[in-house]
């Protein structure tokens, strides 16, 4: 427990390193003089209780300072010198980061595809699933230093990293077997569809999925964002990881190498099978490594399939370094709570991990989809901005994550015109 409280003690200093040991947790009355800022446990991490149903929170939640908080109360004074705060920060940066609510229900509130479903995830209940409350855990502990008499360095509202991702699902259309046959069923009778399947299967830049150059084209206009590419790489093919292609083949030859061109990063896209058979995960990786001919580091699972916190164990062991899938398929947040990158803790063995997960900010079809969010392209683009602000506000990073088919012109939805106007407002 004490590498998680201190790792967490950390991550709400917010940069501010050299003030950790100024801060404590514990319920020692005698301690607190030892300390500008003292967090009084609230028995979550107690043996009897971790782990159990009774360290669920309760609703509705209490506030300090306007922020929810999962446990403790809303009391705050001075003891001599020291700011004693009832509010339970610690549990409840812990409880969020660590998806422990997941941890103690690995079977309950899952979807078809066993994930869990966001709209019924405490940060919904709760209300705040709009607000990266960890985020606003660590300006109440700064600024309860700074009155404390500590030299606090309050970082800017600026975006500290931009992640502008996209998860290769579909390398083509119709330049494979089944898609050009099923293409010729669909278009019998249009002469113009008929012509694109021709033009396609001549030209891999004219199949309608090769959307990439204009991709490229609208992420370069965001200076010093990362552009992370997700290839597929399943070695047992299910349904879902349909149309899989061929990574030895002139198709994502040629598209690798563009992107490599472009200083984009190559990263693993998991496969849907791989959330049932984790030890696919390495063998995957090391099929794309083979291919690409380079070290893979960075991984999504496809479908956002993670679906219990201690895969990211089998992610670890295949030597993978960040993973970008931590975001709720069904509801757009902030889903960890924070803004801003974190160290996986296993919330099994309270171990603080090297695996940096990175929160997803938006993805495409969690704004489009009817069984998801289903918003017009102004809600989404209003709903993404609003989550833009706060991010920036809180000197975090964005992830985002569109599908190169939503900018196909066999589309028909709004992405091609909201990614535009998204891209505008993070190139300001």
């Amino acid at each position: 427990m004490e590498s998680a409280v201190k790792y967490i003690i950390d991550f709400l200093l917010k940069g501010n390193s050299h003030l950790a040991s100024r801060v404590g947790y514990t319920k020692n009355e005698s301690l607190f003089a030892n300390y500008s800022v003292v967090i009084v446990p609230s028995g979550f991490f107690d043996a009897e209780t971790y782990g159990t149903l009774a360290s669920e929170p309760q609703l509705p939640l209490k506030e300090f300072n306007g922020t929810p908080i999962l446990f403790g109360t809303e009391e705050i004074k001075r003891q001599e010198s020291t700011i004693v705060i009832h509010a339970d920060l610690v549990a409840s940066a812990f409880f969020l980061l660590s998806r422990y609510e997941e941890f103690i229900h690995p079977a309950d509130n899952r979807d078809a595809h066993g994930r869990y479903v966001g709209k019924n995830s405490l940060p919904c209940r709760a209300k705040f699933i709009n607000r990266p409350i960890v985020d606003e855990y660590a300006d109440i502990l700064l600024k309860c230093l700074s009155e404390a008499g500590c030299d606090v360095k309050f970082p800017p509202a600026a975006y500290r990293n931009i992640y502008l991702t996209h998860d290769i699902d579909f390398l083509t259309n119709y330049r494979h077997l089944r898609g050009f046959l099923g293409g010729i069923k669909r278009n019998l009778l249009s002469p113009k569809g008929l012509c694109r399947i021709a033009k396609s299967v001549f030209s891999l830049e004219k199949d309608p999925a090769f959307t990439f150059r204009w991709i490229l084209g609208q992420d370069s206009k965001v200076a010093d964002a990362q552009q992370v590419y997700f290839v597929k790489s399943a070695v047992s093919q299910a349904a879902a990881d349909y149309p899989g292609y061929n990574l030895n083949g002139k198709d994502f030859k040629k598209l690798s190498q563009l992107l490599k061109e472009n200083n984009c990063k190559l990263g693993l896209h998991t496969s849907y099978n791989s959330a049932n058979h984790l030890e696919y995960i390495k063998m995957e990786k090391v099929k794309l490594e083979q291919s690409l001919g380079m070290t893979v580091t960075a991984s999504r699972w496809h479908f956002l399939r993670t679906t219990q916190p201690f895969d990211y164990k089998e992610l670890i062991s295949a030597g993978i370094t960040d993973d970008f899938t931590m975001g709720y398929a069904d509801t757009a947040g902030f889903r960890l709570g924070t803004s801003r990158a974190v160290q996986w803790i296993n919330p099994e063995n309270l171990e603080v991990t090297n695996l940096t997960i990175h929160p997803l900010t938006a993805m495409d079809c969690t704004f489009s989809n009817q069984e998801y969010m289903n918003l017009t392209e102004s809600e989404a683009e209003e709903k993404i901005v609003s989550l833009l602000n706060q991010t920036k506000k809180h000197n975090g990073e964005v992830v985002l994550l569109w599908h190169n088919t939503v900018f196909s012109e066999l589309d028909g939805g709004y992405h091609k015109s909201l990614y535009t106007n998204i891209i505008k407002e993070l190139a300001r």
